[in-house]
């Protein structure tokens, strides 16, 4: 049986030097990139935080600059790591404006945008938000609902977000317990539907949230969905991701995985 663990890709983290609440030097961005590819990955995309209607929108060509600096350091440094450009775009109903405008950036120049799930609750017309950047063209990838209070309510909105055309994408930490029971119960739940396309690190440094959660959780997430969903997971959709094709759901999920809240 392949190794699941092996030329992992990361959708989701935030390794560019002082551009949010990742590393702020460019030192801090090779620490993180040695323990990636300690942990077995071989390409990421760097997804700095936008959140539309803030001064937190950082501009594209500051992001593609940033992404060349810290690519020229890694293979400078011997680190065989492919870094890919992105942002990590907050839900809002400005998103589809800003898309058009040419402010964003896809996941590594692809049709999938990442879009983060707020932490609270939904906004009010997110299906058509979601609607609307469908009928542009691209494809929604959903960052952590699992941490959505709204969702921890109401799980069974998953199944909505799905069907309005959005994919999922867990954190590790979430699957590990890492960020508390209700988080991992969500998560679960997800996964019990079938729901999960991609998991991710959301790697912001190199203690609380780095890249080591996948070598510290990797017997338990593996135990919870098999070696071959993993790979799908964290290898195969990824991969899928960014050359703009279909991505693939869990095989066997009502029985692979646990019921909610269960260890």
């Amino acid at each position: 049986m392949p190794d699941a663990f092996k030329s992992l890709v990361d959708l989701h983290c935030h390794i560019l030097p002082g551009i949010d609440d990742g590393p702020e030097t460019l030192e801090g961005s090779l620490a993180i990139g040695r323990l990636y590819v300690e942990a077995g990955f071989r390409r990421i995309v760097a997804t700095p935080h936008c959140i539309p209607g803030t001064a937190w929108v950082p501009e594209v060509r500051e992001v593609r600059s940033m992404v060349n600096l810290v690519a020229g350091a890694l293979k400078e440094a011997g680190l065989m790591l492919h870094l890919h450009p992105g942002m990590e775009i907050a839900l809002d109903p400005l998103v589809p404006r800003l898309l058009a405008q040419g402010r964003l950036l896809t996941l590594g120049g692809g049709p999938y945008v990442l879009i983060e799930c707020p932490f609270q609750r939904l906004p009010l017309g997110w299906e058509g938000i979601i609607a609307e950047i469908s009928r542009m063209g691209y494809r929604v990838l959903l960052a952590h609902p699992e941490r959505c209070a709204h969702l921890a309510e109401k799980p069974g909105l998953v199944s909505d977000i799905v069907e309005s055309g959005a994919l999922v994408q867990i954190n590790w930490q979430s699957l590990a317990g890492m960020n508390g029971r209700r988080s991992r119960s969500v998560a679960l739940a997800f996964a019990a539907k079938g729901h999960i396309h991609c998991l991710a690190t959301d790697t912001h440094d190199i203690s609380g949230r780095s890249p080591k959660v996948v070598k510290e959780a990797r017997a338990e997430v593996e135990a919870l969905f098999g070696p071959e969903n993993l790979r799908r997971l964290m290898v195969d959709n990824p991969r899928r991701v960014l050359a703009g094709r279909n991505l693939e759901c869990l095989d066997g999920a009502e029985s692979a995985v646990p019921a909610p809240g269960r260890r």
